[in-house]
């Protein structure tokens, strides 16, 4: 990774809110459309059944238990979001990396963010006066088989907001996917991670997991995929979802809404569109720890998902995270027709 430096991100850090040196730096910063790669410790192929994951991991704090989470759910593919990679509230260490070492699979790691503060607000306080040695954020594969030509697809959206003068949490860069191909009993899967926007419509979601579908169809549109992360599928908009009784009146007439939230996000008919499904690969439950995210009346939401195209799902779960994260695991089986 070409990473930089920390004298380049102070500079970055000074430009807050100058549009143009955003357009720039994701234009040209290189690190924005590498992936770091590592080989798995004794390749699996696989094969038949294959259990399949996608969790939003909050950081990939405590790697070797989030690993072992994985492990115990029998996981042999994950699409893993919110990883750091040289970040001082994870003790600047590789996150993903530690994932896969801990699991000895093969990872993808591609950057979401150039990180030019500390985090949010309690890890800003967590981490006073450290500095990160990377700071890197973003999305991960890891899998015990080979991952075949990984590459970092950007998304629609320039993540302006994340630089902009008032930014909780300023960053370089915006969403993305992790695209690569594994081989399930020999027959080549387009496997993608990805985290959409999560402050935009359900319209400009639409647009990113389009320009994905996109993207993996001009690898081979008639290939299987899966695609798989933290689709931030709120159910209502942004400002309603902060508006206790709004919220409350909404799971009243709809007690449904934010636990399967299909019909108010269009990116669904978008995925029929490229001929994906999710029905038979997810399970009407929340994914998200309301609690802990600290969400109004603590609306328990979906928003993590699997979809597939040219292959068989069967028994989708939601597993506990146990602490590891704000976001449960969600994992399905899949094999060929």
């Amino acid at each position: 990774m070409d990473t930089p430096s920390l004298e380049q991100r102070a500079d970055w850090l000074d430009q807050l809110g100058a549009h143009e040196t955003h357009q720039q730096l994701l234009a040209e910063l290189p690190c924005l459309r590498q992936v770091a790669q590592r080989r798995a410790d004794t390749p699996t192929p696989l094969t038949g059944w294959v259990r399949v994951g996608a969790w939003n991991v909050l950081r990939g704090r405590r790697p070797e238990a989030l690993a072992a989470t994985l492990a115990s759910a029998g996981v042999q593919l994950g699409l893993l979001s919110e990883l750091d990679d040289g970040m001082a509230r994870t003790h600047n260490i590789d996150t993903t990396d530690e994932i896969a070492r801990a699991l000895g699979f093969a990872s993808a790691f591609g950057i979401e963010f150039v990180e030019l503060g500390l985090g949010d607000e309690s890890e800003q306080q967590e981490a006073a006066g450290q500095t990160n040695a990377r700071g890197l954020h973003g999305n991960a594969i890891v899998s015990g088989s080979s991952l075949d030509e990984p590459t970092v697809v950007r998304l629609p959206d320039a993540g302006a907001g994340w630089f902009a003068v008032d930014s909780s949490q300023p960053r370089v860069g915006g969403r993305m996917a992790v695209v690569a191909t594994v081989a399930i009993d020999g027959v080549p899967v387009h496997v993608a991670s990805t985290h959409l926007e999560n402050r935009t419509t359900a319209g400009y979601r639409a647009e990113q997991l389009d320009a994905l579908f996109r993207a993996i169809d001009d690898r081979d549109a008639s290939a299987p995929a899966i695609v798989g992360g933290d689709f931030n599928t709120l159910g209502a908009d942004i400002d309603v979802l902060l508006d206790r009784a709004a919220v409350r009146a909404l799971r009243e007439n709809e007690p449904w809404r934010f636990t399967w939230p299909v019909i108010y996000e269009s990116m669904f008919e978008v995925a029929r569109a490229h001929g994906f499904v999710w029905t038979d690969a997810n399970v009407a439950a929340p994914t998200m720890d309301s609690a802990s995210a600290g969400l109004p009346d603590l609306v328990p939401m979906r928003l993590d998902w699997l979809l597939v195209r040219g292959l068989v799902a069967r028994r989708p779960a939601v597993i506990p995270a146990g602490g590891l994260s704000d976001h449960h695991l969600i994992t399905a089986g899949v094999h060929l027709p």
